[in-house]
């Protein structure tokens, strides 16, 4: 039985994700300007804005690709993005963690090394080849889990690489600062000169535009018949409790369980994702 001493949780602002189809096109999409996402993110994670030699641009990118794979997913209740890196960089690994209308993540940090170059480059922070892993579970049954390598520069890339070779399905990405930008050829849909429509119409988006806001970013579909179908709220959220953190120590010996232990028999631990620290008895082995 586990205890925990959790402290009060304020709940940050929520960032709107739309859903649009552009029926000229056969093709379906999702937008998210994440703002409030990324600044809880850095907040959490004590990452600066602006500061290239911290990976805040990376680590919100690769929340908003968390978001942007589940808002594809059919019925898919938990969508994980993972980056790996190959050894002898910066960062060992970065995940993020989406459920509905939530998202959560984390950077692993490889102690002693330092980078400089582009702060969204996941090459200059994991090296190259960067190992992106996807779980993406449906809710019943067992979770698919799926892994490539890439050494592009750019997530939004890599991410695309991976929707080609493992999900086998046509689409296009844009990551930009605090938004994200999804394109996805419709099941069924067997028309190129339909698909490349949309594609020619989103890379046509001057990166100062993307600057703006979603719904005037979709102007850009506008010729294909673009229309919103949706829209999902999403915040950083981490569901950390003692009883989450108690099963975190289910694979620790008993003996080095007891050095842990404190006058009470409890354990402190604290949460990768958010930081905060849960007081809990483990179970008895």
């Amino acid at each position: 039985m586990a205890t925990a001493s959790d402290s009060v949780k304020t709940k940050p602002a929520a960032d709107s994700l739309i859903r649009f189809l552009l029926p000229a096109a056969q093709t379906r999409g999702a937008i998210i300007k994440a703002s409030n996402i990324r600044a809880e993110a850095c907040r959490i994670h004590g990452l600066v804005e602006g500061d290239k030699h911290a990976p805040s641009e990376l680590f919100a990118q690769a929340l908003i690709g968390s978001i942007l794979l589940l808002s594809i997913s059919k019925g898919g209740v938990r969508q994980v993005l993972q980056l790996d890196g190959a050894g002898h960089a910066p960062i060992t690994r970065i995940l993020a963690e989406t459920r509905s209308g939530a998202v959560r993540g984390y950077v692993d940090w490889n102690d002693g090394i330092s980078t400089q170059g582009n702060a969204a480059s996941p090459v200059a922070w994991l090296g190259s080849p960067v190992t992106i892993s996807t779980v993406r579970d449906p809710g019943f049954g067992q979770p698919y889990i799926s892994s490539i390598q890439s050494k592009s520069e750019f997530l939004a890339d890599m991410l695309v690489d991976y929707m080609t070779q493992s999900a086998q399905i046509r689409a296009d990405i844009v990551l930009h600062h605090d938004m994200g930008l999804f394109i996805e050829a419709m099941p069924g849909s067997t028309g190129e000169d339909q698909w490349f429509s949309a594609v020619e119409a989103m890379a046509a988006i001057p990166n100062a535009a993307l600057d703006g806001e979603p719904e005037d970013i979709l102007q850009a579909f506008a010729p294909l018949g673009m229309k919103i179908v949706g829209r999902d709220e999403y915040r950083w959220h981490c569901g950390c409790d003692g009883e989450s953190m108690a099963r975190s120590l289910a694979g620790m010996s008993q003996d080095a369980l007891k050095d842990l232990k404190d006058e009470h028999g409890l354990i402190t631990v604290s949460c990768h994702f958010c930081g905060a620290s849960h007081s809990v008895k483990p179970d008895q082995g």
